[in-house]
């Protein structure tokens, strides 16, 4: 699907894991606990 929504989804989702990757989220669901304690620790 090339449409100018799907695209727009697309970049949203590039941008999202992008902004957790930058933020030190792990990909791995085992840590996302982990990951939001700390976050909320901040």
């Amino acid at each position: 699907m090339n449409t100018p929504y799907a695209k727009r989804v697309a970049e949203k989702f590039r941008e999202a894991q992008n902004y957790l990757k930058t933020n030190g989220f792990s990909r791995s669901t085992k840590h996302l606990l982990e990951d939001i304690e700390n976050t909320a620790e901040r």
